[in-house]
């Protein structure tokens, strides 16, 4: 795409209005135009697009149409693996003072699969706005390095806002090494669910077996979202020394009809079925759910056990 044809699509991914089609009397179905452009700009991977797209924002005095434009240049970053892409919008980050702009380039900063200098995200981990504290943390996860690394590490032990560890902690789970997690692990007591089963991801990320009976504990958590990781790490991380808890679990999963849609019954089904052969009590259990409990299974479930079924 040219100049002017960058500046027209950015143009229509501000009209959130369904076009009235005068000939046939209503609205076209296919969705407002900004819809259809999104569509198009997340589609972008030309690299010859970059200068061009540089130029504009370099040029361009709205807002709106800067955010449209970081937008494009980040999304053709995440398709092409472009260093170029991070560069130039580590350059913006250090040029752009309005709240929303800033945004803008951290929230594009994260779609890309490697940022190498993470020093002008870190300065806004600990702003005084949520949002670009929020944006920064998301950013810090396309970062490798020691000092991403601290800045999160220093946040999850400082901050009060569980929402914001929790972000944090899942970013950590992408980092790599088993040095966070001793700062993890007091979060595990901490009494926001979501810190809890962030940390016990991350966990399960960065950890190895040994960490097997805090996984185990976890499914006896007042949470459903730490039961859920619990099952998680236990399928990773599990031997046949879990099965029993893993039982139990299902079991109470099964008791009554559940209301939410969760994977978590085909995790346990799936764990439990890799000692089918050596504990004789799983293929029993199976069978009971068959028969037992058919009508308060999920339609993947169903599916699942067929297969089982019909290997048997």
């Amino acid at each position: 795409m040219n100049k002017d044809e960058l500046i027209a699509l950015a143009g229509q991914m501000s009209i959130d209005e369904y076009v009235y089609d005068e000939e046939w009397g209503y609205s076209t179905s296919e969705g407002p135009p900004s819809d259809l452009a999104y569509e198009t700009a997340r589609r972008f991977q030309d690299i010859q697009m970059l200068p061009v797209l540089m130029d504009l924002l370099e040029q361009t005095k709205r807002l709106e149409m800067k955010q449209y434009f970081y937008f494009m240049l980040g999304t053709i970053g995440m398709n092409t693996g472009d260093v170029r892409v991070a560069d130039f919008l580590l350059e913006r980050l250090a040029q752009e003072t309005k709240p929303t702009l800033i945004v803008s380039i951290l929230d594009e900063l994260a779609k890309q699969e490697r940022v190498h200098d993470a020093t002008d995200i870190i300065q806004y981990v600990e702003d005084s706005r949520s949002a670009i504290r929020n944006s920064a943390i998301d950013a810090l996860g396309s970062c490798r390095g020691a000092l991403a690394e601290e800045a999160l590490i220093r946040f999850i032990t400082t901050s009060t806002d569980s929402f914001e560890i929790m972000s944090a902690n899942f970013v950590l789970a992408t980092i790599e090494t088993e040095r966070v997690i001793p700062h993890l692990l007091p979060l595990l007591d901490h009494p926001k669910g979501d810190v809890r089963h962030s940390a016990l991801n991350a966990i399960s990320e960065l950890g190895d077996d040994s960490f097997l009976p805090m996984f185990i504990k976890g499914l006896e958590d007042r949470s459903v979202d730490v039961k859920a990781y619990a099952l998680l790490g236990i399928a990773k991380h599990g031997d046949a020394s879990s099965i029993q808890p893993v039982v139990k679990r299902l079991k109470t999963m099964l008791k009554r009809k559940r209301q939410i849609q969760s994977d978590d019954g085909l995790v346990a089904l799936r764990f439990l079925n890799r000692y089918r052969q050596s504990d004789k009590t799983i293929p029993v259990l199976f069978d009971w759910i068959i028969t037992k409990r058919w009508d308060v299974l999920f339609d993947e479930e169903r599916q699942w056990l067929n297969k089982y079924r019909t290997s048997n």
